[in-house]
């Protein structure tokens, strides 16, 4: 009998060790590479011909992007180029159109440092998100049952915006698409892109997530939303080619180590067809505790709407690692995100 128990007891610490050790395997970075400031890449400015980069400072004004450095940016205003007063950078593409507003690119333009720069838009209160629409992110949390739709409850905040530490903090990299006008049923619709990280509280998902219902409909709610949890990059591209997205790299490093880098061009359903699937779900019952929450109005999604267009692979949760709270975010810990034309987040974790 208690060759038994000795026998027994040695499977369970052998199963024990096993199971720690591939919880420490897995949350190991994909990256051996130290990234303390972003590629040169995400202060290159867009060409015009290919799309148009808008900005806000922080009080208002918006600005036609004319130039990119790591200092800063130098832009037009254009509120005082057009005589126009509109709220957003957005408003006054929609009023004036493209070339006209190409055509602003040789006037008077100031200096301004990122830090006057806050969200370059407005979006509406319907935040739509993607998870596992990139292959490799799938593949590397089990999910590949194809990408899903969830709502993300959260609204945007500066690149710069410090985030509360959670539970269990999790990054993801993400492009960002901002719809230019109201997008209707089997309307493709056209986008303006921005950086973005789509910060999540793993325990909170993990813990409210009905397995038994299609993915996003529970747990996404709570896990995605919450106050601070969408830092939203201070440039809005917004591209003459619809295949503008696919040259854009994306990356994100925690305390200077590499953690996420691939091609924008990797993801699986691309802005507009998010956007038509959102309308296909508009009736779906996605739930925040009790709550029924609804992920897009029947009619159409409004212009400013926001689409999460998915992380690639690299980020902090696995399964098996989900009781490691050091594999997670945590107070002090420095998030810097990037996007080629784009700039940077850097985000502050308190």
């Amino acid at each position: 009998m208690k060759m038994i128990l000795k026998i027994i007891g040695f499977i369970v610490l052998a199963i024990v060790v096993a199971f720690v050790a591939r919880s420490f395997y897995v949350s190991r970075p994909l990256f051996k590479e130290q990234l303390s400031e972003a590629p040169i890449a995400a202060y290159e400015l867009a060409q015009p011909a290919q799309a148009l980069s808008f900005a806000r400072t922080l009080d208002g004004k918006s600005l036609l992007v004319t130039a990119m450095t790591r200092d800063g940016i130098e832009g037009v205003d254009l509120a005082a180029a057009t005589g126009r007063d509109d709220a957003e950078p957005l408003g006054f593409l929609r009023a004036l159109g493209d070339d006209a507003i190409a055509a602003l690119m040789s006037g008077d333009a100031a200096a301004y440092g990122w830090d006057a720069l806050g969200v370059p838009f407005d979006t509406t209160s319907k935040i739509i998100a993607a998870g596992t629409n990139f292959l490799a992110h799938a593949e590397e949390t089990g999910l590949e049952d194809g990408p899903f739709l969830f709502p993300k409850l959260s609204a945007p905040t500066s690149w710069q915006a410090p985030v509360k530490q959670r539970t269990r903090l999790d990054y993801e990299v993400e492009l960002c698409a901002v719809a230019i006008d109201d997008i209707g049923p089997a309307k493709q619709g056209r986008f303006g892109f921005v950086l973005c990280n789509d910060l999540t509280d793993r325990w909170a998902l993990v813990r409210n997530i009905d397995l038994k219902q299609p993915l996003g409909l529970t747990g996404f709610p709570e896990g995605k939303g919450g106050d601070g949890m969408l830092p939203m990059g201070a440039i809005l591209a917004v591209p003459r080619d619809g295949e503008f997205y696919k040259q854009i790299e994306l990356g994100l490093s925690v305390n200077d180590r590499l953690r996420q880098r691939s091609s924008a061009g990797l993801m699986i359903w691309d802005a507009p067809s998010i956007a038509q699937k959102a309308l296909s779900l508009c009736e779906a019952d996605y739930m925040l505790g009790d709550e029924v929450i609804r992920i897009a109005d029947c009619d159409g999604l409004a212009r400013g709407t926001a689409i999460l267009l998915g992380t690639p692979e690299g980020v902090a949760f696995q399964m098996p690692n989900v009781w490691m709270a050091w594999a997670y975010l945590r107070r002090g810990d420095r998030v810097l995100t990037y996007g080629s034309h784009l700039g940077v987040l850097r985000t502050q974790i308190q």
